[in-house]
């Protein structure tokens, strides 16, 4: 019986490693995506903004069902995916995929933060165009309309 327990441990392990190495994997890739995204908006070329923001849609897809798979094996065997969990390699590879999640992270706070900048000084450059709209009605309209003298009054 303990054989057949280890095997199942074993075997688990495996494939916990197999889904893990295909996220880390994943998240390797997410992180060159956020850092083309923080190039694309710090160099203004947002005719390639939809495509990344597309990308980005399907990578949270990616997540939601890595989430799905990790979750499915540990409420089929709860107590064997604890013990598998512990393995050495098993925890090197979290380790790694926390630290890049943590970089991603980052990555995004960061581009947000440069976006917000980025629309408030939009919002405040807006706001001087229309300033400076109605000073130019107000200069075209400061001079004085013809006027026509009727000789009858």
């Amino acid at each position: 019986m303990e054989s057949t327990n280890t095997n199942a441990i074993s075997q688990l392990e495996q494939a916990l490693l197999t889904i893990l190495k295909k996220e880390y994997s994943f998240y390797q890739s997410l992180y060159v995506l956020l850092d083309k995204q923080s190039d694309i908006l710090k160099y203004d070329k947002d005719e390639n903004l939809l495509d990344l923001y597309a990308e980005i849609e399907r990578c949270q897809r990616r997540i939601q069902e890595s989430e799905a798979k990790v979750t499915t094996i540990r409420q089929k065997s709860p107590r064997l995916f604890k013990l598998a969990a512990v393995h050495p390699d098993v925890r090197k590879t979290i380790n790694s995929i926390a630290t890049l999640v943590k970089k991603n992270i980052k990555l995004v706070e960061d581009n947000r933060e440069f976006l917000t900048n980025r629309h408030e000084r939009i919002r405040v450059e807006l706001g001087e165009l229309k300033n400076s709209k109605k000073i130019l009605q107000y200069m075209t309209s400061a001079e004085p309309p013809a006027q026509f003298v009727d000789s009858k009054k």
